[in-house]
């Protein structure tokens, strides 16, 4: 499947934003769904924020949900098309000093999981 120029542009502009990017550098991290609230704690960020970008990313074509009773998972999305790993390796290769925490926060939120699933209310 080829990508219209159109949607690596509207790719490339969702991942602009230092917190989108986090949100994806994060479940790219995860390699697994995450639901919103684990999100919240790995990046310390309100849930206004966060719902407004995933809400960007998944219109991007980014991420993906799930619905899950009263829990929405999240996790990247496409990763087949050769774009898209290309998007995926230079996100991976990317440092910065706030990525760090927000893959140790990542890593004491999904410790908390009860059967690999998140367990709300424990932000």
């Amino acid at each position: 499947m080829k990508l219209l120029i159109e949607q690596l542009l509207d790719m490339l502009k969702a991942l602009s934003d230092k917190t989108r990017f986090r949100i994806f550098w994060i479940l790219q991290k995860a390699d697994a769904e995450l639901c919103v609230c684990e999100i919240i704690d790995a990046l310390d960020e309100n849930q206004y924020n966060v719902s407004r970008h995933l809400k960007i990313l998944k219109f991007s074509g980014l991420v993906k949900e799930r619905k899950q009773g009263k829990f929405v998972y999240y996790s990247i999305s496409r990763a087949g098309t050769k774009v898209y790993q290309a998007l995926l390796d230079m996100v991976s290769s990317i440092s910065d000093k706030q990525l760090p925490y927000d893959a140790y926060r990542l890593k004491q939120r999904l410790a908390r999981r009860v059967n690999g699933r998140c367990v709300i209310g424990m932000h």
